[in-house]
């Protein structure tokens, strides 16, 4: 199959302004929310935004998978498929803080190679795609490159998200590790990983294809490393109930190798 990414690109990008007005307006006047099955909150803008930019891709995209977090898979068996976080970080968004984003991701062949973090109220944009270099704003972007994990910055979810003594343990071997650390970041770290203003970003084995697709070429885009905690790559998963094994991001391929060996034990 051939196809030009720069279409793609600026389509993932109007679709990233369409979540950006959405969501300003929305955050300007508060948000009720709902919890669904998993104790998770939802709420009607993360709904109104999916099903606009899913009405969108099929109009401009009828031949184009979709896999979004509200409303499911269609199509996910195609080549090119769509992933869709609305609103990353609802529990931020609910709670007024302005620390949550749209996660836009296309996948090609289960590969992700165009990806946006669109953070609506700091009003930054994190654009990746295969090839080419990460930008923000339209400004292009590269990793920091700290030398060793005594001097990174790391941004990590809470201690709570790494269950099981495994992920535990690798959480609290490379925190204790490196320079210093910020906790919940969410989507935003991502951004200031690409940015250089942090080196590390930690997640545990609670994530979902539409939680990190759209991350993977914006940090490699940017000079940066993803995996799963076992270095393993980070793919489209079709499964709604299938999860990460931990997500470690990082500002080098030689960092990343460290940060492997931090958390692993090795």
């Amino acid at each position: 199959m051939t196809f030009e990414v720069d279409a793609f690109v600026a389509f993932a990008e109007e679709l990233a302004a369409l979540a950006r007005d959405r969501a300003r307006a929305a955050f300007a006047g508060g948000a009720a929310f709902t919890t669904k099955s998993d104790g998770s909150p939802v709420t009607e803008l993360d709904q109104a935004i999916e099903r606009e930019m899913r009405a969108l891709i099929v109009a401009r995209f009828p031949d184009h998978g979709i896999l979004g977090e509200e409303y499911g898979t269609q199509g996910g068996e195609r080549d090119l498929v769509w992933v869709l976080d609305p609103i990353d970080g609802t529990k931020c968004f609910a709670a007024g803080l302005p620390t949550f984003g749209s996660l836009i991701a296309l996948c090609h062949e289960g590969v992700p190679i165009v990806g946006v973090v669109e953070l609506p109220v700091m009003q930054h944009r994190c654009v990746g795609a295969r090839g080419r270099p990460t930008t923000l704003n339209g400004r292009p972007v590269r990793t920091r490159a700290p030398r060793d994990l005594e001097s990174c910055v790391m941004s990590a979810a809470g201690s709570e998200f790494y269950r099981g003594p495994a992920p535990r343990a690798g959480f609290d071997r490379l925190s204790a590790r490196t320079q210093w650390n910020v906790y919940g970041g969410g989507c935003v770290s991502y951004a200031s990983l690409a940015g250089g203003y942090v080196d590390i970003c930690l997640e545990g084995a609670n994530l979902s294809t539409f939680d990190y697709c759209a991350y993977v070429p914006v940090v490699e885009g940017a000079g940066g490393a993803i995996s799963d905690w076992h270095g393993g790559p980070l793919r489209l998963v079709i499964d709604p109930a299938a999860r990460a094994a931990g997500v470690v991001a990082t500002a080098d391929l030689r960092i990343h190798a460290l940060a492997l060996d931090c958390i692993n034990g090795r």
